[in-house]
């Protein structure tokens, strides 16, 4: 009987290096019951075969002091040109350990902050108005538009945009709480806007 563990993340700018600090990292919530099994303290400095390319990553390195991170993580991001909304999965088999990344092309993804949205891949947003979405069951008119620009937090070094998302004509402020997602999946048969689960974690045996 195998047992697996495995925590999926979807990415954000500040953890691809994108945020002006320059570190590439995975920061694990509190509230993820059980991460402390898949990384227990034998394990802080772990080797991944990369199920993208069959090789092993061996920078990866973990932290909890204040906050839990999986660092190292730059190489592995640049060179599966990781972007804000993918999903990056770290899986544990018994003692083996397994890295892989889920992509998400043709998706914009919108990160709730109370002063707004942040458009975490911006340039892939070239309008303001999308009709025939999909969203919550019903089909209408998403509008996406530049509300202020001001900082995250009083310590950040520069300025965010943030925006405005109304379907049909209603603000979606308040439909999703602080730091989770919206991303607007855009194919040739349907546009859908959904929310995002930002980490999942599972547990399950196999024989």
């Amino acid at each position: 009987m195998m047992k697996i563990l495995q925590f999926i993340k979807s990415l954000n700018n500040t953890e691809l290096g994108k945020g002006g600090t320059n570190e590439s990292y995975v920061l694990v919530s509190k509230s993820v019951k059980g991460i402390e099994y898949l990384f227990d303290y034998a394990n802080r400095k772990p080797s991944f075969k990369n199920l993208k390319n069959g090789g092993i990553i061996n920078t990866v390195h973990i932290t909890d002091s204040g906050e839990f991170r999986i660092n190292g993580l730059g190489d592995f991001y640049r060179e599966n040109s990781a972007n804000a909304g993918d999903e990056i999965i770290f899986e544990r088999r018994d003692n083996d350990f397994f890295i892989n990344l889920i992509t998400k092309a043709n998706t914009i993804v919108f990160q709730k902050n109370s002063k707004g949205y942040e458009v975490l891949n911006l340039e892939r947003l070239n309008r303001s108005k999308f009709e025939n979405v999909i969203y919550g069951g019903s089909s209408g008119k998403l509008e996406v538009y530049f509300k202020v620009s001001e900082k995250k937090r009083s310590d950040s070094p520069t300025n965010t945009d943030f925006y405005t998302l109304k379907f049909e004509g209603t603000d979606l402020l308040n439909s999703i709480k602080n730091n989770e997602y919206f991303e607007l999946v855009i194919s040739k048969d349907k546009t859908e806007l959904r929310k995002v689960l930002v980490w999942q974690f599972y547990e399950y045996k196999t024989k």
